[in-house]
């Protein structure tokens, strides 16, 4: 059975190897901040997806599989 650890290291090695980093919120939840993970690219840092920290592990996942 697969931890949800084990599963995040998958999601990070497929992004680096497509260009991209996953980042976890580290701070509190607030308004600007929702406890999740956003994708950033490598090359310019620039956000593509989950602005606000909004994406769960599975969001992560599927935008992987859809563009990598």
């Amino acid at each position: 059975m697969r931890t949800e650890r084990s599963r995040e290291q998958e999601l990070r090695r497929v992004l680096k190897a497509a260009g991209y980093r996953m980042r976890r919120s580290r701070n509190s939840i607030g308004p600007d901040n929702l406890g999740g993970y956003m994708i950033v690219t490598l090359s310019d840092n620039t956000v593509v997806a989950g602005g606000r920290f909004e994406l769960s592990l599975e969001d992560v996942q599927e935008w992987a599989e859809e563009m990598c």
